[in-house]
């Protein structure tokens, strides 16, 4: 962990409607960022092996819905994910689902690497052992990919993480972050640059409160969202190997 370096003092106070009369809250209150989690040759060698998932996916290798490449259609629309673990319901779907875990759906297992990287965000002290992640959402962005205002879907246990790789991109946060038009978001926000090699772990506020959203990114960027299953939904998880370093 020598090359870790950490931030944790993240504040963007908020006037926020809660029980009793409204209050200034510091609605990214628990925000961690953790600057180089993985050097260059690591994030290389990470970089490899999604492009190559994403090559398996594209030729119909991987199970179910473990790989998804939606058709572009508009500005910000459209990028390839890739899910280990468990599926993860974006959004209403053909037989009217409601977004959440899908446990009737089949991805394939956490693989090695993803398995190393999560042993390491335990050991380095960045996840605690107890939220230990068992499942992983990639997301590829091309240029001008985005994704719109949210809060994480409590399937998924707090704190969660995500690791930032091939171009630095911001992420913004914001109790009322609100969709402007294709790729474009307004309301009061912080933004917080990602370098490349981070990982940026998310609880408090600032998992519960603001809401977050990757505005279009300048060039292509992959991230790797780790986050821990509910206990109501971790009886179907697999993992087929232990791996414990990059």
């Amino acid at each position: 962990a020598v090359q870790m370096r950490s931030k944790r003092n993240f504040v963007f106070d908020e006037v926020v409607k809660r029980r009793g009369p409204p209050g200034t809250v510091n609605v990214v209150q628990g925000l961690e960022l953790h600057k180089g989690l993985l050097n260059a040759q690591e994030q290389a060698r990470v970089v490899g092996a999604i492009e190559s998932w994403v090559e398996a996916g594209r030729a119909g290798l991987l199970r179910g819905r473990t790989f998804s490449a939606p058709r572009k259609h508009m500005k910000g629309k459209g990028r390839v994910t890739v899910q280990f673990g468990c599926c993860y319901n974006y959004a209403i779907d053909r037989e009217g689902r409601e977004p959440g875990i899908i446990a009737e759906e089949v991805v394939e297992p956490m693989p090695p690497m993803l398995q190393a990287l999560v042993h390491r965000l335990v050991r380095w002290g960045v996840m605690p052992r107890s939220k230990a992640p068992d499942s992983a959402i990639i997301n590829i962005y091309d240029q001008e990919d985005c994704i719109p205002p949210h809060i994480d879907h409590h399937d998924f246990s707090r704190p969660f993480c995500t690791i930032s790789l091939l171009s630095e991109q911001a992420i913004m946060f914001g109790a009322k972050l609100i969709p402007l038009g294709p790729g474009k978001f307004g309301g009061n926000h912080c933004t917080i640059p990602l370098p490349v090699g981070s990982c940026l772990v998310l609880k408090g506020n600032g998992a519960d409160v603001a809401m977050h959203c990757v505005p279009p990114v300048s060039q292509r960027r992959m991230s790797i969202t780790l986050r821990k299953c509910a206990p109501r939904h971790s009886s179907h998880l697999c993992f087929l190997f232990i791996c414990t370093s990059l």
